[in-house]
């Protein structure tokens, strides 16, 4: 610990402190702070004036040569514990105590002198934008925040931290005392008090309070926790490490800590900033949050928000949340309000590209009547944003289970039956199409070689359909297993974002590639669906034509999977690993089945 230095800066900060505050402080004895006082008076760093102490031009000097440069902010990461606040929400937008957490950090720096501020983002990068307008800060992206964790970052940002005394700060924090200040002159790590560090990274430091080392687990002690200050000598020998470990493949999941962690010993010392309990906090859950902040009425996240603004409560007021798992295209949640359980639905990043909420909207309001959905208590026809009541005891369909495929089935014949007309198609050589053409007019790069000899094939599908002028119905446009929920009594279709006017039998078809059924079982299916009540008239003249058909739907759906995962990933924030993919081989092995004579 530089004494001198700290009371320094501390008279630079506060004329008026005392010695005994001092003490208390920095937390040595109250002699040992009067004989380092006389010491700077001897120094000619401070002169005492009636009953205070002031900086002489000689002290000013002296700070300066410890000016903090500038903060770093690292914010990239998706804030996966915090879901569903997380949603549609970086983690360091959550409100505390009135105040976005790291609006609240910004500001604290910029109290502190600190004006050169970088902001690294990732998650849902064009959200920070406005914080460039309110306070002058700059963003850097790293693109590689999906995959690689912060060693990642601080190699994207090293070279604004090179020859540089710099803060490293983390947006999820909230700081209840401001710890920044606008000089520094030794390298720290913050450390917050915890009871119980269980797995906590808890610091080892020697009587001179310098890290050695930090170990998991343990009582009544300090615990890394962020943010910390870098000087630029410290980056010197640094930086070429993390560049050395960056570039090892064995490393993408290393925080950048981990480089710091296992190179104590040949790195400058860096000591421990030993912050007393009520200082910072961090929050993994919605209950850290809710216990930290007593009052609170907004946690600043659309995701819960547009829940409480429904019922006219408060945020906190939104119990039991939790979260379900999360779907190709969109997130949900089930809470309770009042005794009564819902699913509220978070529509994914940027599916306004390829999917018209208001067409949903649309389906949904023509079906609440008819016993084939979910009940919808809201629906935002922009968004896409919606609440429904749960089912109780709903669980998903069992396939394996012949009389449940045969409910199912006979749920589809009832629904393609009612009769009703809407603007929006889910045709599929149409959705085909108009994915293709996002491709082309966005530019995006199509990962498959043979992808246009591909285009053809599935054109020539298409002509094939035509000519057979199958007629139109009301279809659902996804018909996922995952979408048909069964209780003791009952079955019900739910999500029908994709859905539209198309060929009935492209239902049964989609439904039979999305439970790994050959063409033969998939026929099984649709004699299933012949069977069951209902209208007749888009029914295959011939059980030959609905073979032909199921083949024709079966083959396109592989393709349709394909470039929805092409559009998807390139627009979205999520990897569908081997979706698209799998979909673009069962189109090639399918079409092998088809003579194009």
């Amino acid at each position: 610990m530089n004494l001198k230095f700290l009371i320094t800066r501390s008279i630079f900060e506060n004329s008026n402190i005392t010695q005994r505050e001092l003490s208390s402080k920095f937390k040595v004895s109250l002699g040992k702070i009067n004989l380092t006082m006389k010491e700077l008076v001897d120094d000619k760093l401070i002169v005492k004036k009636d009953d205070n102490y002031k900086l002489t031009a000689s002290g000013k000097n002296f700070l300066e040569k410890h000016k903090v440069d500038g903060a770093v902010i690292f914010a990239c990461g998706m804030g996966i514990r915090l879901a569903p606040l997380t949603y549609d929400t970086p983690k360091s937008f959550i409100t505390i105590k009135g105040k976005r957490m790291i609006e609240r950090q910004i500001e604290q720096l910029i109290e502190a002198g600190i004006s050169d501020i970088t902001i690294m983002v990732g998650y849902l990068k064009e959200k920070f934008d406005y914080l460039i307008d309110k306070y002058g800060v700059k963003l850097v992206y790293n693109r590689e925040y999906k995959y690689k964790n912060t060693l990642s970052t601080f190699y994207v940002a090293r070279e604004i931290l090179r020859n540089k005394n710099m803060y490293i700060c983390v947006s999820d924090v909230y700081i209840e005392e401001n710890i920044y200040h606008r000089y520094e002159v030794e390298p720290y790590y913050i450390g917050a008090f915890y009871e119980d560090c269980k797995n906590e990274w808890r610091y080892i430091v020697n009587s001179k309070n310098e890290i050695k080392s930090v170990v998991v687990g343990g009582k009544n002690d300090y615990c890394l926790v962020g943010p910390c200050f870098l000087t630029k000598e410290f980056s010197h020998k640094f930086i070429p490490m993390i560049e050395t470990y960056y570039n090892k493949t064995s490393t993408d999941n290393f925080y950048w800590e981990d480089v710091l962690v296992q190179n104590f010993a040949k790195l400058p010392k860096m000591y421990l900033y030993k912050l007393d309990k009520g200082i910072i906090f961090e929050f993994d859950t919605l209950q850290d949050i809710k216990n930290f902040d007593h009052e609170i009425e907004s946690y600043g996240s659309k995701a819960v928000s547009f829940v409480s603004e429904t019922f006219h409560i408060k945020d906190s007021e939104v119990k039991n949340i939790t979260c379900v798992k999360e779907g190709m295209t969109n997130r949900s949640y089930r809470f309770t309000y009042d005794g009564t359980e819902y699913f509220a639905r978070v529509p994914g990043d940027n599916t306004d590209e390829f999917i018209s909420r208001k067409s949903e909207g649309e389906i949904l309001d023509k079906l609440q009547s008819k016993g084939i959905t979910e009940e919808v208590i809201y629906f935002d026809k922009k968004t896409g944003y919606k609440i429904s009541k749960s089912i109780k005891n709903a669980r998903n369909l069992n396939i394996e289970n012949k009389k449940e495929l045969e409910k199912c089935m006979a749920l589809y014949r009832k629904f393609h039956s009612l009769g009703i007309k809407v603007k929006a198609t889910c045709n599929m050589t149409t959705k085909i199409d108009e994915y293709l053409n996002i491709i082309k007019q966005k530019n995006i790069i199509v990962p498959y070689e043979d992808f246009d000899k591909i285009v053809k094939e599935e054109q020539e599908i298409k002509k094939r359909l035509t000519k057979m002028k199958r007629p139109e119905t009301l279809c659902h446009g996804d018909p996922n297993p995952y979408n048909v929920l069964v209780t003791k009594d009952s079955m019900k279709l739910i999500d029908f974002e994709y859905g539209g006017m198309a060929d009935p039998i492209s239902d049964i078809a989609l439904f039979g590639v999305y439970v790994g059924f050959d063409e033969e079982k998939t026929f099984e299916l649709y004699k299933m669906y012949k069977k069951a009540k209902g209208k007749s008239s888009f029914l295959p003249k011939s059980d030959k034509d609905a073979k032909i058909l199921i083949a024709y739907y079966m083959i396109l759906s592989g393709f349709y999977n394909a470039v929805w995962a092409i559009v998807r990933g390139a627009l979205g924030e999520a990897d569908y690993g081997t979706f698209g993919m799998n979909g673009y081989r069962a189109f090639k092995n399918l079409i092998t089945k088809i003579s194009h004579k």
